[in-house]
């Protein structure tokens, strides 16, 4: 008697993106054309929500109930969407909060800006024999400068994180390493030991600093820049994947049009509440200028981020999981209109403006004060030579 013929859902299942789903990772999930108008996601069943750009969020593929449970994710999509058209980048994180915490200092890493607004070569990046010395040494156990501060790195691993059979696998690794930690010491220890003092008892007993930490700081660094490594150094983005692209505030403000927003109310004398790109910021009297209009236009002015959505956990965060503290400027029309030259940067209308020349006549007398308007015109020069002083300042240079 033939065998059936073994059945094709095991390999369907592996080849699906069911398999992949992980409860524990926070993702948005949305569909397209024909999909789109079946409820069809993708999921084990077809949803409730039948229309185009629908965006949701799924907490189980099946229930004890039997159902996808899942919600809108419209709020986040919008959001995004919104700060993506403003153009702008955090200017700040945080010291000590809580993302500048989870971030570490893996996050702090400067690169230049390539801006064809500032042309400029790059300069050559000069390299540090003393590291690549120390590298070759840790692999060949040839002697190398001992002055020479050694390179580290903080990626690290997680202890906390560690399972019981890694954390004895971890301990047992860290036990081969002792001569290899000896000889660090030697070379690069703060304290000169005599020769009854050289035990890791005795050094550890009269430790002044994190000796240990250094070293796996300094192991880390050797395991990820040998010529074939084994490992990949972890370098989270430092704003949480919120922008990717470097845009310096004076690109923003030259290409990126302004955002709409809406004047809330007072907060004190000198500062209100603005609702604009789905967040509420800080407006300064300073920064109003003479638009007195509730609706208008606003840039960003400072954008600091003080914490960013743990997505991956037992319960993923969403947009919940923001704080960012951001203050705006007025950009309008009103407020171009006052300036010298009213047109963008660049364009043949700003080439070519020229001030108007007024002339005055015999039979009219020279004013003794400025008129109101040339007054407000110096003024608005004034703090757009001020402006553009701060986002120079402000800006990434590069290196």
């Amino acid at each position: 008697m033939a065998t059936p013929p073994p059945s094709q859902f095991a390999a369907l299942l592996r080849r699906s993106k069911f398999a992949s789903f992980d409860p524990h990772i926070g993702q948005v999930y949305t569909t397209f054309d024909g999909h789109a108008a079946r409820g069809n996601f993708g999921l084990k069943r077809p949803l409730a929500i039948r229309r185009r750009n629908a965006h949701i969020t799924v907490q189980a593929i099946d229930s004890r109930e039997q159902q996808t449970v899942w919600r809108s994710a419209e709020q986040q999509n919008r959001w995004i969407r919104m700060w993506d058209e403003t153009g702008a980048t955090p200017t700040e994180i945080k010291a000590n909060g809580v993302w500048s915490m989870r971030l570490g200092k893996l996050g702090e890493i400067e690169f230049s800006v390539d801006s064809d607004l500032v042309p400029r070569e790059e300069e050559t990046k000069k390299t540090d024999p003393d590291a690549d010395a120390d590298v070759d040494a840790d692999q060949a156990r040839i002697p190398v400068n001992t002055n020479a501060k050694p390179r580290m790195s903080q990626a690290t691993r997680n202890v906390e994180a560690m399972s019981d059979k890694e954390f004895n696998w971890y301990l047992k690794r860290l036990r081969e390493l002792r001569p290899a930690f000896r000889e660090y010491l030697d070379k690069h220890g703060k304290k000169v030991y005599s020769d009854e003092e050289r035990s890791l008892l005795n050094r550890s007993l009269h430790a002044a600093g994190d000796d240990f930490k250094e070293f796996l700081a300094h192991k880390a660094y050797v395991d990820y820049h040998v010529p074939r490594p084994r490992h990949i150094e972890q370098l989270p983005h430092r704003f949480a994947g919120l922008s990717y692209a470097r845009s310096t505030p004076l690109q923003t403000q030259l290409i990126v049009k302004p955002h709409v927003g809406r004047i809330l109310s007072k907060q004190n004398d000198n500062t209100s509440v603005v609702a604009t790109a789905g967040m509420t910021a800080k407006l300064t009297i300073g920064d109003r200028g003479v638009d007195t209009a509730p609706a208008t236009t606003f840039r960003f002015n400072h954008v600091r981020l003080d914490a960013a959505p743990a997505t991956v956990g037992v319960t993923p965060e969403g947009l919940e999981g923001v704080k960012m503290v951001t203050t705006v400027r007025i950009d309008s029309d009103v407020t171009r209109d006052l300036r010298a030259n009213p047109h963008p940067p660049g364009s043949k209308e700003y080439v070519a403006h020229t001030d108007p020349i007024h002339r005055a006549s015999g039979m009219t007398t020279t004013p003794t004060t400025k008129p109101r308007m040339e007054v407000n015109l110096i003024n608005a020069s004034a703090r757009l030579l001020d402006t553009l002083h701060n986002l120079k300042s402000t800006g990434v240079e590069r290196r």
